[in-house]
């Protein structure tokens, strides 16, 4: 029986800890995992496929521990993000981000139609239809996108829907 090699203890210890460390990655526990991960680089140079793959999960260690890229608080970053809630089914989260893009453009006939929309989503025809008269009293030509846009189909049998719609001489 022969005596293990330096070499040959080192890479088995590698090969534990390599696999403790993919264990620590399933966990969840990144940052102890890059720890295991730049341990065994430190340890073997020679092992090109070994060292290969701690790099790979060194890489998947900091994308899992990176944080999350911020998210714009313009005024044209939240209204994608609004219409993208709102697209998703979401329209509690589209009118908060509407509330915070409002802040920061009170008069605009865009925003506000938007939050018009969400709140016609969402059922609630008062604050649509409030939100939908400011609107149009900015861009009248948003009267007529209201008329075809299915996002207003809940409240359309609404009577304050149609006299913003369809205004009579006391209407919008």
């Amino acid at each position: 029986m022969t005596a293990k090699t330096n070499e040959s203890t080192l890479y088995e210890h590698a090969v534990a800890s390599f696999g403790n460390g993919v264990e620590l990655v399933r966990a969840g526990d990144y940052a102890k995992a890059k720890e295991i991960f730049n341990e065994i680089l430190g340890s073997l140079k020679d092992e090109p496929v070994l060292t290969e793959r701690c790099r790979m999960y060194i890489e998947v260690c900091d994308q899992r521990t990176a944080p999350a890229p911020e998210q714009g608080t313009s005024t044209d970053d939240l209204y994608y993000r609004a219409v993208m809630a709102s697209n998703g089914g979401n329209s509690t989260e589209a009118i908060r981000l509407l509330d915070q893009a409002l802040q920061q453009a009170p008069n605009s006939a865009k925003l506000l139609y938007a939050r018009a929309s969400a709140w016609a989503l969402s059922a609630n025809a008062d604050s649509a239809v409030s939100d939908l008269r400011q609107a149009i009293g900015l861009d009248p030509t948003l009267r007529f996108q209201a008329v075809n846009d299915s996002d207003f189909e809940r409240i359309r049998e609404e009577p304050a829907f149609i006299d913003i719609i369809e205004p009579t001489s006391t209407g919008a």
